[in-house]
């Protein structure tokens, strides 16, 4: 009977810890389409090389940066469920 007792407090520990972590670091929900080309969950700088179409798709705007690197001004915000053209050497970022 203590042996049960014992399983079942290290069961039960362990589902109080399993509800306290916070879920994964996933920066968005959805994804985003860049000239046809689908990026699920996309997280952090997408370097845009030439005019391209960006179809926001998440749950959070899509800066517009005016350099490579996300670095730069934002010069754009494209808003969850909105597309845009975005011109070359430009940058992305979502996060």
């Amino acid at each position: 009977m203590r042996r049960i007792g014992s399983t079942f407090s290290t069961l039960a520990a362990t589902g109080v810890i399993a509800l306290a972590v916070p879920g994964s670091a996933c920066a968005t929900n959805g994804f985003i389409v860049i000239d046809g080309v689908v990026h699920t969950h996309p997280s952090g700088c997408i370097e845009i090389p030439h005019l391209s179409s960006v179809f926001n798709v998440t749950d959070i705007p899509a800066l517009v940066h005016n350099v490579p690197g996300c670095a730069g001004g934002v010069v754009q915000i494209i808003p969850p469920g909105l597309a845009a053209q975005v011109p070359g050497t430009h940058s992305v970022f979502l996060g």
